[in-house]
């Protein structure tokens, strides 16, 4: 199974957390039973809760995941309540909505948005409309959901989600999303790193600069002022409050994924454009194949496309190999064939008799077909 993106701790005298912090789903849930199912699991082993704690600092990630943890927990006997740290976000927010209880930071952030849909692959019309279906069934239950939790009426509320809102813990709570308000001492941590909005140390998988301006603007401001921290990077003087861009990140990263784990957005762009260009070169390999393959050839071809994957080169030389072959083998065939017939021992036509001269026997052929 892959990295679990959650983690239950501190559990005793009847109560637990469950900790949510980063994507919702490291790898897609959708078709995937193992990751919900190890979920339900690690959750039945907690065994008699009367209280579950679910603390929340994600940018979201996959609603169905979202949507299957969010059902559990509403299922659930204990008493549930979300603690939103720093940001509940997109995916993040239909668990926090399933529930009894959202209790959030003061300066925690909260936003909801339209459902989005990647596609990378190739659509007919039907396919499309396929999967515009999908998304506007998606919207509905998302919205009775959001519908429920506000008591808002069903339009104001897909209006909220149809403009992209960001809003601070206190908005939320005005808006219906949060219950109740508290400010326990511990302070959220907004920092720009390389570009990117990282919450708590935890990476939010949004350029910094789409970030909504009151969580750009904590960076700057003075602590006491916005409730943000700012950290200083090792570049820093000690006692500078001001949080720069971190522009050290690349040297600090050593693997694969803490490349990703620090530029998600550009790692995925970039493995994108790697597979769009290997379906291309694919596709016309099979182009090239097809275009050189020679009536006889059926196997070698199919062989070279798709069982024996080899380039279009590469089947050229196969494809001139087997037609000289598949020549020599003829003219074989049609030598033996000559010589049991006897064809070959035929000898050439005798020459004309009765003292004919050959002008005449040519001038008698030519006549046969004239009237008389």
């Amino acid at each position: 199974m892959p990295k679990k993106f959650w983690q239950f701790r501190n559990q005793a005298a009847g109560s637990a957390e469950l900790l949510l912090y980063g994507d919702i789903s490291d790898s897609s849930w959708w078709g995937d039973e193992v990751t919900p199912k190890t979920f339900a699991d690690e959750l039945n082993a907690l065994g008699p809760l009367t209280s579950l704690t679910v603390r929340i600092n994600s940018g979201g990630g996959d609603v169905f995941a979202a949507q299957t943890i969010g059902n559990l927990l509403e299922q659930h006997t204990a008493q549930v309540t979300a603690r939103i740290d720093g940001l509940c976000a997109s995916a993040a927010t239909i668990i926090a909505c399933h529930c009894d209880k959202v209790v959030a930071a003061n300066d925690s952030t909260y936003m909801i948005h339209p459902v989005r849909m990647g596609i990378f692959d190739f659509a007919d019309a039907v396919t499309l409309q396929q999967y515009i279906g999908a998304l506007n069934t998606i919207r509905e239950n998302i919205l009775n959901l959001y519908t429920k939790k506000t008591g808002r009426e069903k339009d104001e509320v897909a209006a909220w989600m149809d403009a992209t809102s960001w809003w601070t813990g206190e908005e939320a709570k005005t808006n219906g999303f949060v219950d109740e308000l508290v400010d326990d001492g511990e302070k959220t941590v907004v920092e720009n790193r390389g570009g990117l909005l990282f919450v708590n140390s935890v990476n939010m998988n949004l350029p910094f600069d789409k970030a909504p301006k009151f969580v750009q603007n904590s960076v700057a401001a003075a602590p006491a002022a916005s409730g943000f921290v700012n950290i200083p990077t090792p570049a820093e003087k000690p006692g500078n409050n001001s949080h720069k861009e971190d522009t050290n990140m690349a040297n600090e990263i050593k693997t694969v994924d803490e490349l990703r784990g620090a530029y998600p957005a550009l790692v995925d762009q970039i493995e994108q454009a790697a597979a769009l260009r290997a379906t291309n070169a694919e596709r016309q390999r099979i182009r090239d194949i097809e275009e050189m393959a020679l009536p006889g050839s059926e196997q070698i071809t199919n062989e070279a496309k798709y069982d024996k994957p080899m380039s279009a080169s590469d089947y050229a030389k196969v494809a001139m190999k087997n037609a000289k072959e598949q020549g020599a083998a003829w003219l074989n065939t049609m030598q033996q064939g000559a010589n049991a017939s006897g064809v070959n021992s035929v000898g050439s036509a005798p020459a004309p008799t009765g003292g004919e001269k050959p002008d005449e026997f040519m001038d008698a052929i030519k006549g046969l077909g004239k009237k008389q």
